[in-house]
């Protein structure tokens, strides 16, 4: 995934998502944020200068935040946590680190 291209996707309520690998702004203070599906136009921002396995890991949790908006951060970080270490284990690597 480039960072200068978006990934966009639909959840299953029809809610058009962004997702850009650029670093979250730093009053967050996180490595990846969804933004509520009722606004206009919600994004997800990815920090691309994790390793691999926290891109992955960050890229799952906040889809399933997008999909799964009234989830706990616990349910959430489950789920992420789960699918990133069984891709990991699987052998996904990220191949395109250009940015």
């Amino acid at each position: 995934m480039k960072h200068s291209k978006p990934f966009v996707f639909r959840t299953d309520k029809r809610v058009r998502y962004e997702l850009l690998l650029k670093k979250p702004h730093k009053c967050y203070k996180a490595e990846g944020i969804c933004y509520d599906p009722s606004e206009k136009t919600p994004k997800i921002f990815i920090n691309p200068d994790q390793p691999d396995k926290e891109v992955l890991n960050t890229i799952i949790h906040e889809i399933a935040h997008a999909f799964f908006w009234d989830a706990s951060e616990e349910k959430v970080t489950k789920f992420g946590n789960t699918v990133a270490r069984c891709l990991s284990r699987e052998g996904w690597k990220r191949d395109d680190k250009k940015r």
